[in-house]
């Protein structure tokens, strides 16, 4: 079974990480999905106070759109 990858470039203050996340659900509306889901994250950041934090809330949300993170 292919899997959607999809990647995006998180940053916080000085910090930068490439994360790659696939889609759990996969079915016709990921991409929809995927830019809601991008669309919405500055206000996931608006409430961090640190890198760790904002990447650990930023995985959340990803997931609670239907994306997990995978390890490459």
């Amino acid at each position: 079974m292919a899997e959607n990858v999809y990647i995006i470039d998180l940053a916080f203050g000085t910090w930068q990480n490439q994360v790659w996340f696939c889609d759990m659900e996969q079915d016709n509306d990921a991409d929809r999905r995927w830019t809601d889901a991008k669309q919405s994250l500055e206000d996931v950041g608006d409430h961090c106070s640190n890198a760790n934090e904002f990447f650990n809330e930023a995985v959340k949300h990803f997931k609670k759109f239907g994306f997990i993170r995978i390890q490459r």
